[in-house]
C-alpha cells in the first residue's frame, strides 16, 4: 500500500520524496519489518532507487516500481487511448471434452478485459493481435477459433453493445462502496493506525472495482460511470495518507 501511495503522490513522475525521520512501518499492520530492511528489499529488486550521496530520507520509484504500483491496466492510460471506432470479437467451439481448455480461454480474456456477449462470444474495442497467438496456442485446434473485426450490420449502438459485453450495474456496486469509504476517509487529526486501517479497506475496495472494469475508452464509457471520479479522488486521499498516515510529505514535481 506505501508504494501505491507512493506512484500516486508523485503522479506518474519521477518526483523524489522526502520524508522526516519514522522508525517503523506496518504494512496494513500485519509486520514490524523495519523500514529501512524494506527499502533495501524494494532497492534489490530494482523498484526503487536511492540518490547519491545516498539520504536514507529520500527514496525514487523506478519504472518497474511505477508499473507495479499501476497495475496491469492503469486506468489513467486506458481511458486516454484512441479507439478507431472498430469492435474485434473472438467465438470458440470447443468440445466438451476439452473443458479445462474452454476454462482457460474463458479466463485469458477475462482477464484481457474482453466484454462477453455468450460464453464463447467475446468483444473488444482494442485490437488483439499481443493476445492472438496465446489464444491460439491454448487449443489443438485452430478451427475451433474465429476472430472478427469490424461494426455491427443491424444498428445496434456501442453503447448497446457495451451495456450488453459488461457488467456495469455490478461495476456502479463496486464503485458506490469506493465513494463511500473516500468520502469518509480519516481526518488529519486521526492517528496513523486510523489512517492505516482505511488504506487497507479502501485498497481493497479499489482493487475489487477494477477486477470489474474494463477501462473503456473514453468514447464508449456509460454517462453514469464513476470510475474517473473515484481515481481523482483516490489521489487527493493518497497523497493526504501519504502525509498523516504516514509521515511523508511529497516534494514538489521538477
Amino acid at each position: 500500500m506505501l508504494l501505491e501511495c507512493l506512484a500516486e503522490a508523485i503522479a506518474d513522475t519521477a518526483s523524489t520524496l522526502a520524508s522526516p525521520s519514522i522508525g517503523r512501518f506496518e504494512s496494513g499492520g500485519h509486520d514490524d519489518e523495519p523500514l529501512e530492511r524494506k527499502l533495501v528489499r524494494l532497492a534489490e529488486r530494482g523498484v526503487i532507487t536511492f540518490p547519491e550521496p545516498a539520504d536514507p530520507r529520500i527514496v525514487r520509484l523506478t519504472e518497474l516500481g511505477q508499473a507495479l504500483a499501476a497495475g496491469a491496466h492503469p486506468p489513467s492510460t486506458r481511458w486516454a487511448r484512441p479507439w478507431d471506432g472498430h469492435w474485434r470479437m473472438v467465438l470458440f467451439d470447443v468440445a466438451e471434452h476439452e473443458r479445462p481448455v474452454r476454462d482457460r480461454l474463458r479466463d485469458t480474456l477475462h482477464a484481457a478485459k474482453l466484454g462477453y456477449l455468450q460464453g464463447s462470444v467475446w468483444i473488444s474495442p482494442d485490437p488483439l493481435d499481443p493476445l492472438r497467438d496465446a489464444i491460439r496456442a491454448m487449443t489443438a485446434n485452430p478451427e475451433a477459433l474465429l476472430f472478427f473485426e469490424g461494426r455491427p450490420s443491424a444498428g445496434e449502438s456501442d453503447a448497446a453493445l457495451v451495456a450488453g459485453a459488461w457488467n456495469f450495474p455490478r461495476l456502479a456496486e463496486a464503485h458506490r462502496e469506493c465513494l463511500t469509504l473516500l468520502r469518509h476517509a480519516p481526518a488529519e487529526s486521526d492517528p496513523p493506525d486510523r489512517w492505516r486501517t482505511w488504506l487497507l479497506q479502501e485498497h481493497e475496495a479499489w482493487q475489487r472495482a477494477l477486477a470489474l472494469d474494463p477501462l473503456l475508452p473514453d468514447a464508449l464509457l456509460p454517462r453514469d460511470y464513476l470510475g474517473k471520479e473515484i481515481h481523482a479522488l483516490r489521489r487527493t486521499h493518497l497523497r493526504r495518507a501519504l502525509r498523516f498516515g504516514y509521515g511523508l510529505s511529497p516534494l514538489p514535481a521538477k
